[in-house]
Parts: structure tokens; sequence; C-alpha cells
């Protein structure tokens, strides 16, 4: 995922110093998830509601650890924590931001995380192909995704493909 950040990033023109920042931050931007429980986290099912509120509780809990450092990776850490499931729309949370409220790179964590989860094995689903991940990152431009960043992304795919096949 934060080699993903790094690539749209660049593409929009973050200097050296920025990208390596944001690639160590973005790497923390589920940290909060160590304050949630095993049980939640590796549930082969479906969330129920309550389980789900817990999970979303990943943000804050996230955000509240790496609040506070006088340091600029810190400091992205804590942003890319806090904002990584804001929506376009303004329907994420955990503030329910909308468009540029939502700190930028906040908004391409957000792509990158939704598309390293859907191209992703997990407990609960198996790896999406490529294209239809892809797919949802096109349908969800302008709802969940900034405009601006999903195009970023569609202009930068080869390069996305490339990090995915050295990795997975």
């Amino acid at each position: 995922m934060a080699h993903y950040c790094v690539i749209l990033g660049r593409a929009h023109g973050m200097r050296e110093h920025e990208l390596t920042l944001f690639f160590h931050a973005s790497a923390m931007h589920d940290i909060g998830k160590l304050g949630i429980s095993d049980a939640i986290l590796h549930k082969k099912g479906t969330l129920t509601p309550d389980e789900f509120d817990e999970m979303k509780r990943h943000t804050l809990i996230g955000a509240d650890l790496l609040f506070g450092a006088d340091n600029e990776l810190m400091n992205m850490a804590h942003l890319i924590a806090l904002t990584h499931h804001e929506k376009w729309d303004g329907t994420g949370f955990p503030l329910g931001l909308r468009e540029e409220e939502i700190p930028f790179p906040g908004r391409i964590a957000a792509l990158c995380d939704v598309f390293d989860a859907l191209s992703s094995k997990r407990p609960y689903k198996d790896a999406w192909p490529l294209s239809e991940a892809k797919k949802v990152i096109m349908e969800q431009k302008g709802i969940h995704f900034d405009p601006y960043v999903v195009e970023l992304f569609l202009d930068n795919y080869s390069k996305i493909k490339e990090v995915y096949n050295k990795v997975k």
C-alpha cells in the first residue's frame, strides 16, 4: 500500500523528501488495529454492525497513538491514520470529511488502501483480480475517491501493476 502511495505522490509532484515521509507514514495507516480485538480482525465472515463500529475505531486509536510527536513523519502518519477512511462524498469515517477537507495524503491513502485490500487475500475473502479492483476504483470516482487521485491512479496503473507483481 505504501508503494502505491509513493507512485501517486510522485505523479502529483511531491518532492523526494515528502515521498520518503509518505512511504513510511502510509505504512502506519492501520496501526490503530493494535487496539482492535483479534476476534474482529481475523473474523472470516461479515462483521456485525457492532463489530464494524468497533473496527472503525482503529482510525481514532491510530491517530491517538501517533499524535503529539514533534516531527514530520509522525505528523503525517497521524494525519493518514485519521483520514484514510474518509470519503470524497463525506460518508466516510471517523470525521465525515468531504472533498478538499480531507488532507491530500489521506485521499491518496484511501484509494491505495482500498485497491490493496481488494487485490489481496484476507481471512474473509480471496484476492480479487486486478481488473476488478481497478473497476471498483473507477466506479467510485467522485464518490469514495477524489477524482484527481483516481486519474493519477489510472495514469500510473502500469506502475501500480509492476509493484503488485513484485510484492504479491
